[in-house]
């Protein structure tokens, strides 16, 4: 690891950007990677976040506003001076608090770094121009959509015990008062996703992070579970194909604590697996094998095996565009086809796991109506009548129900 002595804040951010606008690698590895690179505070963390986010999201009316007041446009301008003047554009419009001759001061000197002095008046007279005439450009939008809150669930019948703490450490806390209805999980939101992960019931296992629009999900299937279990002693086998970081599964493990039942994690990426691993530990759950297996291909020794199939299946994730900018930059109709025919081999697929009078969830965090109702429609028209909707609803992004973008749709199998 290295130290931050002969780099400053907004060299991170351009390496950083580097990666995403131009190699279009993904925003949060890229944030994890150089993070481990460097020593870094937690303000100095979240000061590049911001920013690289900030840009990702902006990056348009950046370019617009760089085209209108630099006589090189962008397409002839060298990768680091365009990535910096995105970051000095951004921070003289969006950033507020960054005085603009310390945004301008800081881009020149570190031009003067990366080429040798050679276009320092250049890109000082560039963001200088963009300036002076910043009260005159009409943007489209004012406003950076922020981070969203840290949703999260209190598990173990620890709410009292939960919120105690985070009162005693004067953390901000508000129970969900979205529009989704909850029955069976006990939903809170925070401010930071630190603020939580720092509690010591989240280290214990008394907290599991998940977004409202997926606690939702598992708070659905579990009423439907429910009212299937007539003997408590019966056991409910659950498969989870593509269950990675395992919210569904452990939230489902949480909800039915007093049932008997089995729950079968799977993942394709070990890196996955991994994680899966670490929060069933971490919540000391015990009814829960992970296994490493890719859902697309069909495993005869599963064949009508469970009782319950969770199918969360990969996606554009235009429903958590308001936390991954990025989304927008890999966003392109031909990845939108071969996920659609990846969606539709791991439903299908799926559905083979499945006894009859099992319940079958289909969900992704996007918005697009060939992954989602086109989806679900032409699966049960392929499946003639064997397969009919208990429950569908689709969740819009930045709505009221306080929660991601959201698609889910649970069915029956004929008995």
């Amino acid at each position: 690891m290295r130290n931050l002595k002969d780099y400053n804040i907004r060299q991170i951010s351009l390496l950083i950007l580097k990666e995403v606008v131009l190699n279009k690698n993904l925003l949060n590895t890229t944030f994890d990677l150089y993070f481990g690179r460097y020593i870094l505070d937690e303000r100095d963390k979240s000061f590049i976040e911001y920013e690289c986010k900030g840009v990702i999201e902006k990056k348009n009316e950046l370019d617009d506003i760089i085209n209108k007041y630099s006589k090189v446009k962008i397409k002839k301008l060298d990768d680091n001076i365009y990535i910096m003047l995105l970051i000095g554009t951004f921070e003289i419009y969006y950033m507020d608090k960054v005085p603009n001759y310390a945004t301008i001061y800081e881009i020149v000197n570190l031009t003067k770094v990366l080429t040798k002095g050679k276009l320092t008046s250049f890109v000082n007279g560039v963001l200088r121009n963009i300036e002076r005439n910043k009260e005159s450009c009409d943007l489209n939008e004012s406003k950076i959509i922020k981070n969203k809150y840290c949703y999260f669930k209190i598990c173990n019948d620890k709410e009292i015990q939960v919120l105690d703490e985070i009162k005693e450490k004067n953390k901000f806390c508000k129970k969900y008062d979205g529009a989704l209805n909850f029955k069976y999980s006990n939903v809170y939101y925070a401010k930071s996703y630190k603020d939580i992960l720092e509690l010591e019931n989240f280290k214990s296992g008394n907290i599991l992070i998940s977004d409202a629009s997926s606690l939702f999900l598992t708070d659905k299937l579990t009423e439907l579970v429910k009212n299937k279990i007539s003997d408590k002693s019966q056991i409910v086998k659950i498969i989870d194909v593509c269950a990675a970081p395992g919210g569904k599964s452990l939230s489902l493990c949480d909800n039915l604590k007093n049932n008997n039942i089995y729950i079968k994690a799977c993942d394709i990426s070990e890196r996955k697996i991994t994680k899966i691993i670490e929060n069933v530990k971490r919540l000391n759950i015990n009814c829960i094998d992970v296994i490493k297996r890719d859902a697309t291909i069909f495993d005869n020794n599963d064949f009508e095996k469970f009782d319950v199939v969770i199918c969360d299946v990969p996606c554009t994730g235009l429903g958590v565009i308001g936390k991954k900018p990025d989304i927008k930059e890999h966003y392109t109709k031909e990845k939108l086809d071969n996920l659609v025919k990846i969606q539709n081999t791991i439903l299908d697929v799926s559905s083979k796991y499945l006894r009859k009078g099992g319940l079958l969830s289909y969900s992704t965090c996007t918005i697009t109506q060939e992954e989602n109702e086109d989806m679900i429609e032409k699966f049960i028209e392929a499946k003639g009548e064997s397969f009919k909707k208990m429950f569908e609803k689709r969740i819009n992004v930045l709505d009221e129900n306080l929660a991601d973008g959201f698609y889910m749709c649970i069915m029956e199998k004929e008995a």
